[in-house]
């Protein structure tokens, strides 16, 4: 995957912008999907969209009204039910003060290479072992 980079200025401060990022409510308008979100390090989100995939990660880093970043996990689940895997993508959204209100940049590049995938599927004992070799086929 190529790196994906969005800016955006909002007329507000930072501090009235960033509960659009962290607030599931909020952020379930942004996505167009039903979002449960634990904006906290460590924290997990699922996304479920209209059609019924469904989507989870991981929050990295949190620097109130400053930077989010979260990392998709390596599959999706499908309407019907079944896993699929799908590239892990990192996502970086930060927020910048500036005269007009608040830059907000957006950063989706992968979250991993094909080598370290595959180091990691072969060493992982744990619950990402499977889905992490099944990526790596």
């Amino acid at each position: 995957m190529e790196t994906v980079e969005r800016e955006i200025t909002v007329p507000a401060p930072p501090g009235e912008v960033w509960p659009a990022l962290t607030h599931s409510d909020q952020v379930s308008v942004w996505f167009g999907a039903d979002v449960a979100l634990d904006a906290r390090p460590g924290g997990r989100g699922v996304f479920r969209w209209p059609d019924g995939t469904e989507r989870h990660a991981v929050v990295e880093e949190v620097e109130p009204e400053r930077k989010l970043s979260f990392r998709w996990l390596p599959f999706q689940r499908t309407a019907w039910g079944d896993v699929e895997p799908i590239p892990s993508t990192r996502v970086e959204i930060t927020l910048d003060e500036v005269s007009e209100g608040t830059r907000v940049r957006v950063v989706e590049q992968s979250a991993l290479d094909r080598r370290t995938t595959r180091i990691q599927s072969r060493a992982s004992g744990g619950a990402f072992g499977p889905v992490l070799a099944a990526i790596d086929a």
